[in-house]
């Protein structure tokens, strides 16, 4: 793979093609044709005060070899790819294109093309706004341009312009909201399911695309706070975690602009099971609420929770052996014994639920002729013991239901004891527990 990738490379430079672009980083370097521009010294011969915003009425690849045409006398400073919004640069920034149709714009801005057509609104991809806001705001914080519909220009609005790019299908309020937005939402890792009292760890990091920095500590602090509504109490507020019920976390660390900033805290389910909404938004203490609201939504349902006969939880007395031969079995095998109605012998299953609370108990079994027809399970709950007598004959293969029980957290035991008739087996092989739930029947 790397031997192929270095042949790639090498081949793109044979074809006068440099993957860094000095002046933007994350853009690839495709020079223009050298008669299609003015070489300057920008911003020293003449300031860059503006972005004009231009619509190929093309492609991609077409706009990139039409500046390269020595034919077309025409330029801009950078390529936009719908798809993608991969940025090519083929004019440097002290250079002067030929975009705007009027010297005077010419000579005070920087132009930028975006493949498409300005009656075809599918070209304008969400991909395509971001990466051009990005390369925006880059070029305002490097030459102090405001970040403004007075310094941010469409071509049709360059004095004396005969063209009418971007269009009427161009979204100048949501392209403003990301130039001029002061953080964006790179990553997000939060948990989508919750059991009742459950804590997991949500992760967000945004990149800081304002102009001033952001503080852990101090005066006015980035913290990141509850919205819809605006600090309201989260129900997945953990007390000692959280800096309050409607501040999750402050950034991490101290986040300069362009860098990315990091908020990681824990979510504590509640104990109501239910689709829950939680919204956030960054916050400078005492100043303002800035960047996008994230939402996301967390399912908090029971806890449902398996002990098989391989786990630590479980545990026999007496004479018990290894099966592997039913195909119905929980797992990779199985315990057995025979019966003896004066049998001292039993599995064990420690449940150790999570809540206190009402739980579904099941137990699970491979069937068979040779299976007792009175298996006796014991369920020590909250209440006492209940006993509940099976038949491992029939019903192999799944859960089935021994009940609905009052337990204490981490407590609870299920047992199953041989003291039936002889001449057969009891089977131990998985219990199952879900809950808590309310005492009704399910």
């Amino acid at each position: 793979m790397r031997r192929v990738f270095w042949v790639w490379l090498l081949c793109a430079f044979a074809w006068g093609v440099a993957y860094s672009s000095e002046d933007y980083p994350p853009a690839r370097w495709v020079p223009a044709y050298s008669g299609n521009y003015t070489v300057s010294n920008r911003p020293t011969t003449y300031p860059i005060r503006y972005v004009i915003v231009h619509v190929v009425q093309g492609s991609y690849n077409g706009c990139i070899s039409w500046f390269q045409n020595p034919s077309s006398r025409v330029s801009a400073h950078y390529v936009i790819r719908s798809s993608d919004g991969e940025v090519t640069q083929m004019v440097r920034h002290k250079d002067i294109a030929w975009h705007a149709g009027n010297w005077w714009y010419n000579c005070r801005s920087i132009g930028i093309e975006h493949e498409g057509w300005v009656h075809e609104p599918r070209w304008y991809t969400y991909s395509m706004y971001y990466s051009s806001a990005a390369l925006v705001r880059h070029i305002c914080r490097t030459y102090g341009i405001p970040r403004s519909r007075e310094h941010l220009l469409g071509h049709v609005e360059v004095p004396g312009a005969t063209h009418t790019d971007p269009g009427p299908y161009w979204n100048w309020d949501f392209y403003m909201q990301l130039v001029q937005s002061a953080a964006i939402l790179e990553e997000a890792s939060v948990p989508i399911t919750l059991r009742p009292g459950e804590t997991a760890t949500a992760y967000l990091r945004f990149r800081n695309t304002g102009d001033i920095t952001w503080l852990p500590t101090g005066a006015n602090p980035v913290r990141l706070g509850t919205q819809n509504p605006r600090d309201r109490f989260s129900p997945f507020y953990t007390p000692g975690e959280w800096i309050s019920p409607n501040r999750p976390a402050a950034v991490v660390a101290t986040t300069r602009p362009e860098q990315y900033g990091d908020f990681v805290f824990t979510l504590s389910a509640p104990e109501r099971y239910g689709i829950y909404t939680e919204s956030y938004q960054l916050v400078r203490e005492w100043v303002t609420w800035f960047g996008p609201i994230v939402t996301f939504r967390i399912d908090v349902v029971p806890w449902d929770i398996v002990i098989d006969n391989t786990s630590a939880s479980f545990s026999v007395w007496g004479t018990w052996s290894t099966g592997t031969i039913a195909t119905d079995k929980y797992g990779a095998d199985y315990r057995w014994t025979s019966t003896n109605p004066s049998s001292s012998a039993y599995a064990r299953w420690y449940l150790n639920v999570p809540r206190d609370g009402y739980y579904d108990v099941y137990a699970w079994w491979s069937r068979g002729t040779n299976r007792s027809t009175a298996a006796r399970y014991e369920i020590v709950h909250r209440d006492g013991t209940a006993v509940k007598v099976v038949n491992q004959q029939t019903n192999g293969g799944q859960w089935n239901w021994l009940g609905r029980y009052r337990f204490v957290r981490g407590t609870g035991f299920v047992y199953l004891r041989p003291n039936a008739p002889s001449g057969y087996v009891v089977i131990a092989d998985a219990v199952r527990v879900v809950g808590p739930f309310n005492p009704m029947r399910r």
